[in-house]
């Protein structure tokens, strides 16, 4: 299933893809928003965690900019050991990125370290229950597991083209599930307690 989603995704045009992440950038923070106001936190309360992509993935770099204009906190990963929570420190656009593990970009040491009260997860599928299919690697279900048992987490939800959507997904025991997804044509919100929304728009 993993290789698969992954010729799939490759499939996408460039152009398309970014035109995604466009619309992505331009509907989320709203969504996103009503999140840190429903637990009463402003945008400089409320952390969120993005990722850089991998070649493939979807680009969150628009919506960290959308997001970072808004006052909100950005945090981006920083991986170890396999399986393990991820670390996520700030970092804002135009500010230094180090190397880390697998050739991911990340910020440097220095940075501050945070945890994020939103986060925002790469995947290869999800489906509509909030069934997340990773990279194999343990990282995101470690991570939500530790936020999750820490209680600062609100929500953890996935970046995704509509085309990345499964009718089923195989799901283990340690497999985190996620709170919503976005795609560039709607947001599926798993939660019940804030409005779900699709639009032809997005």
């Amino acid at each position: 299933m993993r290789a698969r989603f992954k010729v799939l995704r490759a499939a996408i045009p460039a152009a398309e893809a970014e035109a995604a992440a466009r619309a992505v950038a331009q509907t989320a923070p709203s969504f996103l928003n009503r999140l840190a106001q429903n637990a009463g936190l402003a945008p400089q309360q409320a952390p969120v965690a993005l990722y850089c992509a991998l070649p493939g993935e979807f680009d969150a770099a628009p919506l960290l900019g959308a997001l970072a204009a808004l006052g909100f906190l950005t945090l981006l990963p920083c991986a170890a050991a396999k399986a393990t929570p991820l670390v996520f420190r700030r970092w804002r656009p135009g500010e230094p990125l180090a190397s880390g593990r697998f050739g991911l970009s990340e910020p440097p040491p220095e940075a501050p370290a945070l945890t994020p009260k939103i986060l925002l997860a790469p995947l290869l599928a999800f489906d509509g229950e909030g069934g997340r299919l990773g990279f194999g690697g343990g990282y995101y279900d470690a991570t939500l597991a530790a936020l999750r048992a820490g209680g600062a987490l609100l929500a953890a939800g996935g970046l995704a083209f509509a085309v990345q959507r499964a009718r089923d997904l195989p799901v283990e025991k340690h497999d985190a599930p996620l709170d919503f997804v976005i795609t560039e044509h709607q947001i599926l919100d798993f939660m019940g307690d804030s409005c779900a929304c699709s639009s032809s728009a997005m």
